[in-house]
């Protein structure tokens, strides 16, 4: 009966990822531990909350999952190492974790404007083994996570028509239909700066073919609570592509990713400002990259395997400090 429940909540959103995002926000391996998480999924609820769901497998094969949840607050507080939260089951059973993280809190410091109003994310982060998520995925009627020692110091939320459970259900879609990981996270960042609440890292440079080179920036806004990514590309012997200029990368399939020259810049070099889903559509391959010069259109043929796990390989690194 349970796995016929899984089964059908993820079946319905699996209709609703095949036509929207990728839902798997990374998988690489580092220090034999293979490392897969999906992108955080909003819960309908009150309060707001958004939860995280990460896998870390052990070189023995064996895994353990972390929860992250976000919980949407007028005022900023932290929420206690060991603090409990209890997930009452549609079943009437239930399960108790404990919040595993003691760090501040990164994720808009100062808060953001919603609706008139100042929110804070603040968040617990939670460990589980396979049973304890499944039992979460077979339908949760409510939460109550303790933040403080006291009367109020819980936040509490009614899931009336299993909001928590179908927004696990699609982030554990991505994870459990992610392929093996090929990616190994090295030594492939650079800087890293925090100011203001806000987070800029860049990577090394890495060649691809015999033309061309790319290094990738990520940058964390604390105002508006998002993240973005910079994609620069170096080619060698051409001319200024202007700031504006058409910049287009084709995959061997055939798809075309258009994006543009956002800044005026030297000989050769072009940053680019791809969202999400157009940064892991390149993440799978790109064979050639055409261009708008100062003397003409241009092009350059790369090795659309090599571009790709090489873009992969530096987006998987800033996975190690993206706050989001």
């Amino acid at each position: 009966m349970f796995k016929k429940i899984v089964i059908t909540l993820i079946a319905a959103l699996v209709v609703v990822s095949a036509f929207g995002q990728d839902q798997l926000r990374y998988n690489y391996k580092r220090n034999k531990f293979v490392y897969t998480g999906a992108e955080r999924v909003d819960v309908v609820s009150t309060p707001g909350m958004q939860l995280k769901l990460g896998r870390i497998t052990y070189p023995d094969g064996g895994a353990i999952y972390t929860l992250r949840i976000d919980f949407e607050s007028s005022s900023a507080w932290k929420m206690p190492k060991n603090a409990s939260i209890v997930f009452n089951l549609a079943n009437g059973k239930s399960v108790m974790l404990k919040n595993a993280k003691d760090e501040p809190n990164l994720v808009a410091p100062k808060g953001i404007k919603k609706g008139g109003k100042t929110v804070y994310y603040n968040y617990g982060e939670y460990y589980m083994e396979q049973a304890d998520l499944d039992r979460l995925l077979s339908g949760v009627a409510d939460i109550d996570a303790t933040r403080r020692m006291s009367a109020d110091g819980h936040v509490k939320a009614t899931f009336k028509n299993n909001e928590f459970s179908k927004a696990l259900a699609l982030a554990y879609d991505a994870i459990s239909s992610a392929k093996p990981a090929k990616v190994t996270v090295g030594n492939d960042l650079e800087a890293i700066e925090d100011y203001s609440g806000n987070r800029v890292v860049k990577t090394r440079t890495v060649k691809v073919g015999q033309n061309a080179s790319i290094s990738l920036s990520y940058l964390y806004s604390a105002d508006s609570n998002t993240e973005s990514y910079d994609l620069t590309i170096n080619v060698v012997d051409t001319d200024i592509v202007p700031g504006g200029a058409s910049v287009s990368f084709t995959t061997p399939a055939g798809a075309v990713v258009r994006l543009r020259q956002e800044k005026d810049l030297p000989k050769g070099e072009i940053v680019c400002f791809p969202d999400i889903e157009q940064l892991k559509t390149l993440m799978r391959g790109v064979g050639k990259i055409s261009f708008e010069t100062n003397s003409g259109d241009r092009f350059v043929v790369v090795p659309s395997a090599e571009f790709g796990s090489a873009l992969e390989q530096l987006y998987s690194s800033l996975q190690l400090v993206s706050v989001l």
